[in-house]
């Protein structure tokens, strides 16, 4: 069992009502490690939606790459856009519905890897993730 710890801080700026407030506050995850965050869509700052999204994306990746050195693959560069759709349930309330992981790979030239291997992979990536065994919302793996 391992725990992992992420402070959030937020303060007052401006009117603070029923009208509206401001969303912006900082997460921390290391004294050196900060991210600004805010509300959904507001163009500046990472959203709770984005950082789920992000949250599964990474953990993804960094599991794909864990197989990958095992079979002695040399992966150059891993790329994704992680699309988090948030809905409304029947009772009106919204939760993320699905996460799509766009995930491009590039390996070293050196050893080939065919698309079915590639597409086992991330199936195996998928069932051994962490986090996406940590969630019920649906997630698509688009190659």
């Amino acid at each position: 069992m391992s725990e992992h710890i992420a402070k959030i801080h937020w303060v007052k700026k401006g009117d603070f009502s029923h009208e509206g407030f401001d969303r912006t506050h900082i997460s921390e995850f290391y004294p050196n490690c900060t991210i600004s965050m805010a509300g959904a869509n507001n163009g500046e700052s990472a959203d709770p939606e984005q950082m789920f999204a992000a949250s599964l994306s990474s953990c993804h990746m960094q599991t794909f790459l864990l197989l990958a050195a095992k079979k002695r693959l040399v992966v150059e560069s891993y790329e994704d856009m992680a699309i988090a759709l948030l809905s409304k349930n029947e009772e009106g309330l919204f939760f993320i519905e699905k996460i799509t992981l766009n995930p491009k790979v590039v390996f070293s030239s050196d050893k080939p890897v065919s698309e079915e291997a590639i597409q086992k992979m991330h199936d195996k990536a998928h069932h051994h993730c962490f986090i996406a065994n940590s969630i019920n919302c649906e997630v698509e793996i688009n190659l």
